[in-house]
């Protein structure tokens, strides 16, 4: 199964070991489409066929059948996946942003390209994201060429940040399996295993089920989870000389009080489990791990007498009441508020000044909503005698502005209006596929022509089964079944859309485009190919190379790529002097995406080389692109012909290195590139 890509040996690895799935989980669990899984499935099929095995859809299942010797096969040639090459883009980010905040040196951006199988100008891009989510928590991201990339701030606004990634990462439910014991998921061990090492977390593990077992038997699952997070943030940090600084009164009034007492059993529990942390630590335990909050007040300790989560709410209510708006308050706004306003309620009854260099530009960028956050504060902290001052004001305004982005984020999405008459039942399957396939889409009306003529000013694509008289620029006409054609015609209008309106928000080149060109460059990493073939002739390997790449789904029309290489095979020059490499390459929009596959000969063939000479070649590098291909794509794939050139190292390992060597080499390339794009 060495001729799978990693994401199609990760869909035959899901349905050996967890049974039949269907196209929506696949697309959500590798955040891909339904169209890419549908793609996918049919290039490991044609791998399948030697062992008499095959995927099916069945009532909208996908099953793998064979025989279970044949699987069994199958599941021991996948060797092991890289998770964190599947990780979705938010995964990613988080994970990256963890190791960020737990680092005490700069990271390269070129350590997390290979981490993640991408390019620098996709970790570029999620780096934009990463500044502007620490910047509203009090955090700054450095990056500096030559230096690397380097969070600064104060420790406390760290964890802070790292407590609320956890909560990110994965559903609540799927964190509490893997903390529980219950489940082993592959994610959530890659990510846990990627920060700490094994040994801390079951360690962490063992002394929270202690510590819930001897002192608070009754903890809910949101706060058992806290609890674990706080304890392993705070061991790992003592364990590198890191603990965090809290004033020297404070901690010990906190480890002193009656409201803490349980403390004296966790510093017990832990010794027994020979971890010893400072006073600092275990104050800060303290006000984690117990279940009530308190506010701090003339040396004594007074309850809140309100969860945060509940405090969370009742801010972003009487927001959306003072606006007159609706904002949903998601989980990642309630555990993002949550997180900031237990180390606020610190800073504001200790006394300590809140530092914001950004509260004057988000007066001015949110305005009314800057506006409507001070005086909902006002009203609500005021019956705990709290006052909130504008640097704290401008955080939290950041977090509900974050919100009501996501929510507008939303509204991109295209509501579509299906013409069926062949009847609703053809309207509904049709409606069920769009659905499936394209996550861009959010509602679906089904209707008559005489209705589109009424309301089709309200949809922004309509979908016909039928040619209408008025064909607009956003109609679009497919056969009720929605053949592959089809499906590509909706793909391009679904794409044209979202540039469109982001260039609508921004004016100016969109980071959909920008972004476009480094999923395109990802998918050239995950395409690659490195077969072994046994040619007696060059046209024989050319009829190879067209139908695997037919195979692979990556053209729609093999007879078209054969013909355009046997072209450019004839006008000569495809020989690298004195390298046994060829080079391969043409354009033609046949091709689904830009491909780079290496095709390695058993018995080398002589072709004409410079001058009158001929050389034994035994290598074949092989790009092909589409005619309508960007710029930058192409100036990357240019650059790797250039490395065939120029670089002796990039040739020794095509023709001896393994798909591993040649997928690294390929990653500096395109790296290179990227950087070189970005500079003019």
């Amino acid at each position: 199964m060495e001729d799978l890509t990693v994401r199609q040996k990760f869909i035959l690895k899901t349905l050996i070991e967890k049974g039949p799935s269907n196209i929506e989980d696949l697309s959500k669990l590798m955040d891909v489409s339904g169209r890419t899984i549908m793609r996918e499935i049919a290039s490991i099929n044609n791998n399948l066929k030697k062992y008499k095995a095959v995927i099916i859809e069945d009532n909208g299942q996908i099953i793998l059948k064979g025989e279970e010797e044949a699987l069994d096969k199958i599941h021991a040639s996948l060797g092991a996946i890289p998770l964190q090459w599947l990780l979705t883009p938010e995964q990613r980010q988080i994970l990256m942003t963890i190791q960020l905040l737990l680092s005490e040196e700069p990271i390269k951006a070129a350590y997390f390209s290979y981490q993640f199988n991408v390019v620098e100008g996709t970790i570029s891009l999620y780096l934009d994201k990463i500044e502007e989510w620490l910047k509203m928590r009090n955090l700054s991201l450095i990056r500096r060429r030559g230096y690397g990339i380097k969070v600064e701030g104060s420790e406390l606004d760290k964890r802070n940040a790292i407590v609320e990634l956890f909560y990110n990462y994965k559903p609540i439910e799927e964190l509490l399996a893997f903390v529980y014991n219950d489940e082993k998921d592959k994610y959530v061990y890659t990510f846990f295993s990627t920060v700490f090492d094994n040994e801390l977390v079951q360690l962490v593990k063992r002394i929270a089920q202690q510590i819930k077992n001897v002192i608070h038997g009754n903890l809910s699952d949101l706060n058992y989870f806290g609890m674990f997070v706080h304890l392993l943030v705070s061991i790992y940090r003592t364990k590198i000389d890191k603990p965090i600084q809290l004033n020297d009164e404070f901690v010990k009034d906190i480890l002193l009080s009656n409201e803490f007492i349980f403390m004296k059993d966790v510093e017990k529990i832990l010794k027994e489990n020979e971890v010893y942390l400072p006073d600092t630590e275990l104050a800060y335990l303290a006000l984690h791990l117990s279940p009530k909050k308190y506010v701090y007040k003339q040396n004594r300790f007074e309850e809140l007498g309100i969860s945060l989560q509940d405090l969370s709410k009742e801010v972003v209510e009487e927001v959306s009441r003072l606006l007159n708006i609706k904002i949903n308050y998601d989980e990642q706004l309630i555990v993002g508020l949550s997180q900031h306003f237990e180390p606020a309620l610190y800073r504001l009854t200790m006394g300590l000044q809140t530092t914001n260099p950004l509260v004057e530009e988000i007066k001015n960028y949110y305005g009314d909503l800057f506006k409507a956050v001070n005086k909902a504060c006002k009203l609500i902290f005021s019956k705990y005698n709290l006052m909130i001052p504008a640097e704290e004001i401008g955080y939290i305004t950041m977090h509900i502005g974050a919100a009501i982005e996501r929510q507008q984020a939303l509204s991109k999405k295209l509501r579509v209006f299906i013409i069926c008459p062949n009847g609703i039942g053809t309207a509904r399957i049709l409606s069920a596929k769009l659905k499936t396939l394209f996550r861009e889409v959010d509602a679906i009306d089904i209707g008559a022509i005489w209705e589109y003529k009424k309301k089709g000013n309200n949809y922004d694509l309509i979908i016909s089964t039928v040619k209408l008289e008025d064909l607009k620029d956003n109609v679009i006409v497919v056969s009720p079944f929605l053949p592959e054609e089809d499906i590509k015609k909706v793909e391009e209008f679904i794409e044209k859309y979202v540039v469109k309106k982001e260039r609508e928000l921004t004016g100016n080149l969109t980071t959909v485009e920008r972004r476009r060109n480094f999923e395109i460059a990802d998918e050239i990493l995950r395409n690659l190919q490195l077969k072994y073939v046994e040619t007696k002739t060059i046209a024989d390997l050319i009829k190879f190379i067209a139908k695997d790449l037919y195979d692979l789904m990556l053209t729609e029309d093999a007879k078209e790529i054969e013909e355009l290489i046997f072209k450019r095979e004839a006008m000569g020059n495809v020989v690298i002097p004195t390298t046994h490499i060829a080079l391969i390459h043409t354009r033609s929009d046949k091709m689904v995406m830009p491909f780079v596959g290496v095709y390695k000969l058993k018995t080398p063939l002589k072709m004409k080389s410079a001058g009158f000479s001929y050389e034994e070649v035994d290598t074949f590098l092989v790009m092909l692109a589409r005619k309508t291909e960007s710029s930058e794509i192409l100036e990357m794939l240019g650059k790797i012909s250039i490395s065939l050139i120029e670089d002796k190292a990039f040739n020794e390992i095509l023709r001896l290195g393994d798909i591993k060597d040649i997928r690294n080499s390929l990653v500096t390339i395109l790296n290179d590139t990227q950087e070189a794009l970005e500079d003019e």
